[in-house]
Order: structure tokens, then sequence, then C-alpha cells
């Protein structure tokens, strides 16, 4: 039994004996309606539960309990299930029609469930048989407070809302008559700020209603709540972050409100701070599943992984039905380099996972999990699953050809990487890599012409003239052309301004270069030529540490132009 549980209790017992059950009653329905509003909805429950096992007969109480399991859906409409959520609710829908046929509330709820799963038929019909039980003309007998028939207008037009069903002529048709019925509810303005926004984008009339239920109900801070939201909207972070202050002021206990200005300073990059906050609505919410995995999607979006994970094991201590806890753990293993859990739980979210459920960014953490673990064929197929779900991430084609090239699958590689740029979408270093699967596949022409490229859209990158002079050796094998003496001429420039560094393709390039003059020299017996390729292999026997592949052939050159070549 909850703290919070205990405190109602003992209040009901008390009021029980002031003022009898009725009273007791209602005010433990407000009290957990309340609870359902600041999203402690496991609190909630417990409140509804004990209300239902002191009268089975009160319709208001099912309606409200129903209500608690869809508030809980729209908290975060991402990670909850609306069959799960939906379905609970409409079994106490239904069970209050029966325990209390009389009320309207419980249809309305119905109904609303009806427009959730977009079967407008049977709103309609559920909605229609709500506004049948209100006092009427043809209904002169019925005899109900107009306080009670504004809230079955309001709550219709709230399922409209909240559905997304952009009817306005039900919407503002049943708001004016709750108008007219009780022109003081704090729920109508809400509700008519909500209509104004979401329905017809008009943040000046959303935030007047906002302002007009703030004033009718001062001490509550779900009003301030809205109007931050609006700012927030608006992109005025400033003004949002007044009210989400100015909401935690008038009740430091709503825990909505701490969800927010999370958020808000996540996006202002006060990480910290904005950590706080989260912190802070996990534990005013009681620290159910719903607020926790908020928190965690705060904390991933924050990269702060290692805590993610700490609160996704926590949730799995009382709840394993979730699937997108395996969802959550497997990116964040991933991104905290525990790659072998990441593909364990990225394996276990697939075998759980219905179809609609599954997104592109999960088979790219698969896919990812499978090449960190030299599993590169695997991965490959999922990096491109990904890419077909969601055709805008032309980089998983580059990963994917990443993982061909490990494996030396040259022709697949190709495939990727001219995929990418025929999609005018390939980046530098797709033109190197793949220049080099044209190398491997000793394709020269091709390898030739696209690190060319490569290194006209970065020209300091050594290896782009590496390669590319080597696709031109292949090409003239004999060096009768010196079709790569250009390339290597250039490559030694960029060298030099590290030789340290990159000793081994100054090395390279000497060694090409004494060798096409000795070629030269051979053909012509020019002796300038003949001092050139002397000159480049005394510059090959000069490099630290020397490469026997290299300093012997400068040698061996050396030797064959000593008594050729005049000094």
């Amino acid at each position: 039994m909850t703290r919070i549980f205990k405190l109602v209790v003992r209040i009901a017992c008390l009021l029980i004996i002031l003022s009898g059950g009725f009273r007791a009653q209602s005010q433990d329905i407000q009290s957990a309606i309340k609870l359902t509003r600041a999203e402690r909805f496991d609190d909630a429950s417990g409140v509804f539960k004990a209300l239902l096992q002191k009268d089975l007969k009160d319709g208001d109480t099912y309606y409200y309990y129903g209500d608690n399991f869809l508030q809980e859906y729209y908290s975060d409409t991402t990670n909850n299930s609306l069959k799960e959520l939906s379905d609970s609710a409409k079994i106490l829908f239904i069970k209050g029609t029966e325990a209390d046929p009389a009320n309207p509330l419980n249809y309305v709820g119905i109904g609303q469930v009806a427009l959730m799963v977009n079967d407008l038929a049977k709103a309609q019909q559920n909605f229609s048989k709500a506004i049948s039980l209100l006092p009427s003309k043809a209904n002169k007998g019925l005899v109900m407070a107009p306080q009670k028939q504004a809230t079955v207008y309001i709550k219709l037009a709230n399922s409209y809302i909240k559905a997304g069903i952009n009817d306005t002529a039900a919407v503002f048709g049943s708001l004016r008559i709750a108008e007219k019925l009780d022109n003081k509810n704090y729920d109508l303005f809400i509700v008519k700020g909500d209509a104004y926004i979401f329905m017809l984008n008009d943040g000046s009339k959303a935030k007047l209603n906002y302002n007009i239920a703030q004033s009718l109900n001062p001490k509550s801070p779900f009003a301030m709540l809205r109007v931050g939201q609006l700012w927030m909207r608006a992109r005025n972070y400033k003004d949002a972050l007044t009210y989400y202050q100015e909401g935690v002021k008038i009740d430091s206990t709503f825990a909505p409100a701490y969800r927010e200005l999370g958020y808000l300073l996540s996006r202002a990059n006060r990480n910290d701070e904005a950590q706080q906050n989260y912190k802070k609505f996990l534990l005013l919410s009681g620290g159910n599943t719903t607020a926790r995995i908020q928190y965690v999607n705060t904390l991933i979006d924050l990269k702060n992984y290692k805590e993610a994970i700490t609160q996704l094991n926590e949730v799995l201590k009382t709840d394993t039905s979730n699937n997108d806890l395996n969802r959550a753990l497997a990116y964040s293993y991933y991104e905290t380099g525990q790659y072998d859990k990441s593909l364990f739980y990225s394996k276990k979210f697939f075998s759980r996972a219905k179809p609609g459920k599954i997104r592109a960014t999960d088979y790219v953490y698969l896919g990812r999990s499978y090449a960190k673990t030299k599993q590169d064929s695997i991965a490959h197929i999922y990096l491109l699953k990904a890419f077909q779900m969601d055709t805008s991430r032309s980089d998983l084609l580059s990963e994917a050809a990443v993982s061909m090239m490990k494996l030396k699958k040259y022709d697949k590689a190709i495939e990727d990487y001219n995929q990418k740029i025929a999609r005018n979408k390939g980046v530098p270093i797709d033109y190197f890599y793949l220049g080099l699967a044209y190398y491997n596949t000793k394709n020269w022409g091709k390898a030739d012409t696209t690190l060319n490229y490569f290194s006209s859209l970065v020209p300091d990158q050594i290896q782009g003239y590496v390669w590319h002079a080597r696709s031109l050796v292949n090409i003239d094998t004999t060096c009768k052309l010196g079709l790569a003496k250009s390339v290597y001429e250039t490559l030694i420039e960029k060298a030099k301004s590290d030789t340290v560094k990159n000793y081994k393709e100054l090395m390279e390039s000497y060694s090409y270069l004494a060798y096409y003059y000795l070629v030269q020299f051979t053909d012509t017996k020019d002796n300038q030529l003949g001092l050139k390729s002397i000159d480049y292999c005394n510059k090959v026997l000069a490099i630290q540490p020397p490469d026997p592949s290299y300093t012997e052939k400068a040698k061996g050159i050396l030797k064959s132009l000593a008594l050729k070549v005049r000094k």
C-alpha cells in the first residue's frame, strides 16, 4: 500500500464519520483524478480499486478509472501500447454501463476508445447514447445537475481532440453547450484551449482560454503547464521556462511540470539541470514504468547511456513484458561499447517485435552490433534492410559497403557505393573506398578515375594520391609512359609536410621515379635521365628506417647504372 493511498484512506474514514459515505467517496474521486493528472497512474489505480471495493455501482468511478488508462497512454504514445491500455479502459467503461446504466460518462468513454482506433460510427453511436441520458425536452423527467451535464459534453469534445479527429463542429458545438450549463468549469477552458491550438493552430485563443482556467482554479498548475507548452511550440523557451517554473511554485508535487522543464533544459544544452528535473519527475510520478521509460528516453537523448542502462534494469525487475526496454538496452549497450550485450538485446527485441513496431533504427543497431562483433556478412544484410526502411539514411549504404570491404567482397561494396553515389549522396570518403574496391578487383581504369576525383575533392589527403598512383602503375606496368609520374611527384610535395610520418609514402614515390628514369635512360641513353634515377635511388636509401623491398631495388638500379652514367 502506497503512502498516498494510506493517506487517502485515512481521509476517507474521517469524512465518513463527519459527513457520510457519499461525500467521502466524492473527495476520494477528486484525489484520484488529481493523481491521474499528475501522471501518478499506479497510485491513482490504487485509489480507484479501493473505491470500487466500497461501491461497485458508482459509474463515475468506473469512468475515471478507465480514463486513467487512457491518460497513461497519451502520456507517452511512442512507448505505451494503445491496444493494451485502451482495452483496459474499455473493460472498465463497459462495466460502468452495466453497474450504472443511467450514467452517461461511460458511454463517452466507450466512444473515445472507438475514436482512438478510428471507428467513427461506433464512437457516434455511444456519444448519442450518452447524450440521450441527459435531461432534454424529450427527457423532461430526468434530473441531473448542470455541472455534471457540462462534464459529459466536455469529455465528449476532449475525446475528439485527444484522438486527433478534426471535427470542429462536434468539438466546439459540445463546448458551447457545456459553457451554457457551467461557465465556471475549469476543465471546460482547458479543453477549449486544447481545441484552439490542436485543431485550429490558434495560439492566441488557446492562451486566452488557459488563462481563464487559471483564474478559475489558481491552485492548479495544469493551466500553467499548458501555457508553457504553448510557448514551447512557438520556440519561445524563455517564456516557457517561466510558466513551467510558476507551475512548480503552485504545486511542487506536480510531476509533469518537471518533465517539461527537463525537456526544455535539454534543448538548451543545460544537461545537468535537465537530468535533475527528470529525476524529480520520476520520483513524483511514483517511479511507474511509463515515467521511468520517459526518463530513459531523455537520458538517451542526453547521451547518458550509462544511467539509461541503470534505469532500464530497474524497470526490468518489475516489468519484462515491455519490448521497448529491450530496444533501449540494445541502443544503450552499443553506445557504451558493450557490443555483445547490444547484440543480445537487439535479437531479443526482434524476436518479440511486431512488424509495425520495428523502426529503421532498430535494424541499424542490429547491423552495427553484428559488425562490431565481426559478423560482417550478417551486418551487411541488416544495414541494407535499415536503408530500405528509411532511404534518407544514405550513410547506411557506406556502412554496408565497409562490411563488404572487410570481407574482401569488393563487388558487393562497389554496388553499395555506386547506389549511394547514384542518389547524389556520395561524400569524399565514399570515392576513396570505391577506388580501393575497384583497385582490388583489378579494374585499374575505374580505380584511376575514381581516386583522381577523390583527390580533387580532398587535395590534402595523401592516401588518395598513393592509391591513384598505384592504379596508374598497374595500367603502365613498364613505366615507359610514366602515367604515375605526376601523381607521385604531387605525392612527394604533400608528404614533405611531415617526412617522419610519411616516410613510407616518400620511399614509394622515390622508388617509382628512380625506376621511371632508369627506363627512360635505357631507351634514350640520355645521361641526365640516368643522373635523375641515381638521385632518386639515393633518396630511397637515405630514408630511415629502411624498407628492404625498396632499398634492394634502389641498390640494384645504382649497380646497373654505375658504369653507364657519367657523374
